[in-house]
């Protein structure tokens, strides 16, 4: 009879060859992945093409007009927010922040947070709209580490979502939706993307008095993605099961398992990219650099999806992943302030930092608060009604579940994520007043069609303007296919 000794070594010894067949699967598909991306880039004709001297120009000038702090943006002025905590945040905004103006105005503040590989300027279409600048206090922020924003030692959850935290209740105060005595004097709005859709689905679930309304757009729940693949992987299981109990009637149940699975097996295809940002550091960066940055180019060119894409739109794009070039970094806004010296210190490991989400655990680790973010939290929860999620009347939902106001943008042709994967199930994480809207001709970068940009602009607008008559209205008049297919 073994002895607890040798349980406990039989254990340990099981546990380290699971991690170590993990580690090799991630390896080996990583290494797969950058080999067929080469593959993509060498037939699209875009690994050896090396920018021209007039499309190097367009770029400079691009970066400058974007990232200049003294230089104003169709409306939008640079500012550079230190909080308490000393960590530096970048981003633009129509209305001046901290000044009495903006604190008495009546205005809702909206708040737009960006995803890979992008920053601010991914919203350039939406913000820049005058009919909205005039509507709402706009802030498009830098995620930290890209863009003009800070950078972090390590990108966890808990680094990230504290940082994050501190910034929208920073926000919340200066532009007047805390002031004072009071609380929740107006509207607070997220609109997010990809990346900031995942980290708003996490503020959504574990900090939902942060906004009134969440309007996110083609980024998954984790939680909720997970759970889809257990349960297509149980119901693969015992179909197979049945085809082992019964070899002669094994095809039906086979080709089911196989039917079942389908979803499980493209998303696995499809974020081949994340395997690879687990992959050692110089592995990484010549995947998000090398081929003269082929990766960033096509992701680029894929982001219009079937829109027309013009070579401002090419400058325009690139300047939103590359940031602040060595000039703008040494200009200041019109209050004198200047861009983190973090940013001069990241110039050629930048896409390191993009990176770093992923390996880092941004989405998936715990999120351990600090006591000044759960008083925070608690100070302005008062004034915000708590809905559940979930079907019954006293049921928080499942692990993951949102507790705030939800609006769920999905492009029907996204190349990176399976709805299937995604969607599915999601009805049950959204609390009364949500809803899922999909959009039948837009792909993963809802921010810059031209369509869901408009459509993402109606739902700003109707959010504001006290969420009258059906968002799905209002939705179709910039996006006329548009369907609303979950509503609580």
């Amino acid at each position: 009879m073994p002895s607890f000794f040798d349980t406990c070594q039989a254990s340990i010894m099981g546990k380290l060859l699971m991690r170590a067949l993990i580690g090799t699967i991630i390896f080996v598909y990583g290494i797969f992945t950058i080999v067929l991306y080469n593959i993509i880039a060498l037939s699209k004709g875009t690994f050896f093409k090396r920018p021209t001297e007039k499309e190097r120009l367009e770029l400079q000038l691009t970066r400058n007009r974007l990232w200049d702090l003294s230089k104003d943006f169709e409306g939008l002025r640079h500012h550079i927010l230190t909080l308490q905590s000393g960590f530096k945040f970048h981003f633009v905004s129509n209305d001046t922040p901290n000044t009495p103006e903006t604190i008495t105005s009546d205005k809702p503040l909206v708040i737009f947070i960006h995803g890979f590989p992008d920053s601010w300027v991914i919203w350039r279409y939406i913000i820049r709209n005058p009919a909205l600048q005039k509507a709402v206090s706009i802030v498009a922020i830098d995620l930290p580490g890209y863009g003009g924003t800070e950078s972090l030692e390590k990108y966890n959850a808990t680094n990230v979502l504290e940082k994050l935290t501190e910034l929208i209740i920073t926000l919340r105060s200066q532009y007047g939706v805390d002031s004072g005595n009071e609380s929740n004097k107006k509207k607070t709005i997220i609109v997010a993307h990809d990346w900031g859709c995942v980290l708003s689905m996490r503020l959504a679930a574990e900090a939902p008095s942060l906004a009134h309304r969440f309007i996110l757009s083609n980024g998954p729940s984790i939680i909720l993605a997970g759970s889809n693949a257990r349960r297509l992987l149980f119901s693969a299981k015992k179909m197979l099961g049945n085809a082992w109990r019964s070899p002669l009637h094994a095809r039906v149940p086979l080709m089911k398992a196989l039917r079942t699975l389908t979803p499980l097996f493209r998303q696995f295809f499809l974020s081949g990219y994340v395997f690879v940002m687990q992959l050692p550091t110089p592995l990484v960066h010549y995947f998000l650099t090398g081929g003269n940055q082929s990766l960033l180019v096509n992701c680029h060119r894929t982001s219009y999806n079937k829109d027309k894409y013009t070579p401002l739109d090419v400058a325009e794009s690139m300047a939103s992943s590359m940031g602040p070039s060595t000039a703008e970094l040494g200009t200041k806004t019109p209050s004198g302030d200047a861009y983190p010296a973090s940013l001069s210190k990241r110039a050629l490991s930048h896409v390191l930092h993009m990176a770093a989400y992923y390996s880092d655990g941004a989405s998936v680790a715990p999120w351990s608060k600090s006591v000044e973010t759960v008083a925070s939290l608690h100070s302005i929860a008062s004034g915000t009604q708590r809905v559940s999620s979930g079907a019954g009347l006293f049921d928080e939902g499942p692990p993951g579940a949102f507790k705030a106001k939800t609006t769920i943008f999905w492009g029907k042709e996204d190349i990176a994520l399976d709805p299937r994967i995604c969607l599915d199930g999601i009805s049950d994480f959204l609390v009364q007043g949500s809803q899922i809207v999909l959009l039948p001709r837009t792909g993963h970068w809802t921010p810059v069609e031209r369509e869901s940009s408009a459509a993402l602009i109606k739902a700003v607008e109707w959010t504001a303007q006290g969420e009258k008559g059906d968002i799905g209205a209002a939705v179709r008049k910039a996006c006329p296919d548009a369907q609303v297919t979950s509503s609580r």
